[in-house]
């Protein structure tokens, strides 16, 4: 996320800027997650947002193993 702003801010002012910010960015990232976009950038003149799917990283499968007394250890 890029924010520019020239002059001074105070601390409130700045805080409602970054929420309302951050809204956006929510809305972007579902809007991209529902169309099922890969990337998308995004910029106006208060942000400059780009979103990246992602990867997804497969779990890994843990082995079951039965021991001599019969019990099967592993998920």
């Amino acid at each position: 996320m890029k924010i520019t702003i020239n002059g001074k801010i105070n601390k409130n002012a700045l805080k409602s800027i970054l929420d309302t910010q951050k809204e956006k960015k929510i809305i972007i990232a579902e809007f991209c997650k529902k169309e099922k976009l890969k990337s998308f950038l995004y910029k106006d003149s208060e942000l400059e947002y780009e979103y990246k799917e992602e990867p997804k990283i497969p779990k890994p499968k843990t082995k079951k193993v039965e021991t001599r007394d019969g019990k099967i250890k592993g998920n």
